[in-house]
């Protein structure tokens, strides 16, 4: 009989293939003798650079971790959170939900290697990724004020304003909740549940146990919220991740003999990860393209002459500095740590 580390295996390749299909597909939509030609003139000292800056952002990404593992309660040291935090990026990253989608497996894998509980592990590691993500949309909100004030805003770049906004509304609105309301989300849901147990009499026990568990939930998130300046802080440290990416989106542009500001690329990299919401692992695929796109749609003054082709080859390169260098780590550190047994 197929076990279910069988079955997950199988389901983590569908979704990696179905990736790599859409990157194939990609680089054939743009003529693969002129993707193939603007790799290959690239400079290769460069994208060294870019390489060892583009893993900087595991260290910030992990200190955030640290943080929210040690405001548990959890007595772990930074190097033992930087073998979780890669475990758990590489697990969001096998999950066919993009961004998010790692989260309850991680919880689980918290709870084996310290000592706090399943409900603690996984308010940290949501908290974790709702500080992560506010980089995003500061840096987008502030490069579309940049653009707005000294540049120009096209259609493209408006919708994926508009985007941001609503995300932000939806997001904080989470977030606040979450650390500064708890219980509010926690209380919708049993009586939700009470009310579908309600009309189907049955699993009314199951309901006991659900409030027990979000009884957990909510005071973990309580400890959380209790303390808003160390929110702050960890946020404003996260934002250093952001600053590392750039650097590394401006080498890859330097190699492949693009001139570019670095201002404008604090705006283009926030927008692209709002593809890292798709339903893809770790938004592959969709992330390139976006990418791509939005280096061929941006105002002509700042990228003039740049084909698709040579903006795919930029998102392809982009990611194989800062995103698959993270999955090779991760697998070897969900190993060691013992995995989702």
């Amino acid at each position: 009989m197929e076990t279910s580390i069988d079955m997950a295996t199988r389901k983590q390749l569908l979704w990696f293939g179905a990736s790599t299909a859409i990157i194939v597909a990609l680089v054939l939509l743009a003529d693969i003798n002129k993707f193939i030609e603007a790799v290959s003139r690239a400079d290769k000292s460069y994208l060294v650079a870019a390489l060892v800056i583009g893993m900087l952002p595991f260290f910030v990404w992990t200190n955030t971790w640290y943080s929210f593992l040690n405001k548990m309660g959890a007595e772990v040291s930074y190097l033992q959170t930087f073998k979780l935090f890669m475990a758990g990026n590489f697990m969001n990253s096998v999950t066919p939900l993009g961004q998010f989608g790692g989260e309850p497996l991680m919880a689980y894998v918290i709870r084996k290697n310290t000592d706090l509980s399943y409900e603690e592990g996984f308010s940290a590691v949501l908290s974790s990724d709702i500080i992560n993500s506010i980089p995003i949309f500061t840096f987008i909100l502030s490069g579309s004020a940049f653009l707005l004030l000294f540049g120009s805003i096209n259609d493209v770049i408006a919708q994926a304003v508009y985007i941001a906004i609503v995300v932000v509304a939806l997001g904080g609105s989470l977030a606040y909740t979450l650390w500064f309301k708890a219980g509010t989300i926690e209380n919708a849901i049993l009586q939700a549940l009470r009310k579908v147990t309600d009309v189907l009499g049955v699993g009314k026990n199951h309901v006991k146990t659900v409030d027990s568990k979000l009884d957990n939930v909510q005071e973990a998130f309580n400890r959380i919220g209790e303390d808003p300046r160390h929110l702050i802080r960890t946020a404003t440290v996260a934002h250093a991740y952001f600053v590392f990416q750039v650097f590394t989106l401006y080498l890859i542009l330097a190699s492949m003999g693009i001139e570019s500001d670095f201002t404008p690329l604090y705006f283009i990299l926030p927008m692209a990860s709002l593809s890292n919401f798709s339903p893809t692992p770790g938004g592959s695929g969709a992330y390139e393209a976006t990418l791509a796109t939005i280096l061929t749609v941006m105002p002509l003054s700042l990228f003039p002459e740049v084909t698709f082709a040579t903006a795919l080859a930029v998102g392809i390169l982009f990611r194989l500095c800062t995103y698959w260098p993270g999955l090779i780590i991760g697998y070897f550190s969900l190993l060691g740590i013992g995995g989702v047994e």
